[in-house]
């Protein structure tokens, strides 16, 4: 626990304290931290006690401090899973009626491949959160979709909205803010 900074005068008296950044104000209050004398216009209340203007400074936490080579790699890899993504989901397509899945029961890829997609690209940026990474990966999801879907052998069906719906949402729990 930081104690006042003792400003005594050569009798013992104590001598009165002034604001670090308005010399004519007296004050009795200090910050905890570098212990300056500061007044109550200066002060900014933080959960460990009362501290000045420059230690009071809020800090972003780690999760949300998303720099740019964090959106770079993000976005790599987001592009990187949509070309593997695009060919691997239409010849998923072709495959999956041989076992009995046809037309939307094959949508359902849509939500694995937007669950692994949300899921590497926060691997990637050491899990950091930003909307703009969660926008990045959703489209991932969708314009793989739209593409699979166009060159695939199924049209586009009705129920694969939902499928890419919940897709997307599993995406962007991954990374949302």
């Amino acid at each position: 626990m930081a104690q006042a900074p003792t400003e005594q005068g050569g009798d013992g008296s104590r001598v009165s304290s002034v604001c670090y950044w308005h010399p004519d104000v007296e004050t009795g209050l200090f910050c905890s931290r570098c212990e300056k004398w500061i007044c109550s216009q200066c002060m900014v209340q933080a959960p460990v006690g009362i501290r000045c203007r420059e230690c009071g400074k809020a800090q972003p936490m780690p999760t949300y401090d998303v720099r740019p080579s964090n959106y770079t790699l993000g976005i790599g890899v987001a592009i990187t899973l949509m070309v593997v993504g695009t060919p691997l989901w239409i010849v998923l397509d072709s495959i999956l009626p041989i076992f009995g899945a046809y037309g939307s029961v094959s949508g359902m890829v849509a939500i694995v491949f937007g669950f692994v997609t949300g899921e590497l690209v926060s691997r990637a940026v050491n899990r950091k959160r930003s909307s703009v990474l969660g926008v990045v990966a959703c489209s991932v999801v969708v314009i793989t979709y739209l593409v699979s879907r166009a060159i695939g052998p199924y049209g586009f069906g009705v129920m694969d909205v939902l499928f890419v719906g919940v897709g997307v949402y599993l995406a962007w729990q991954r990374l949302r803010p």
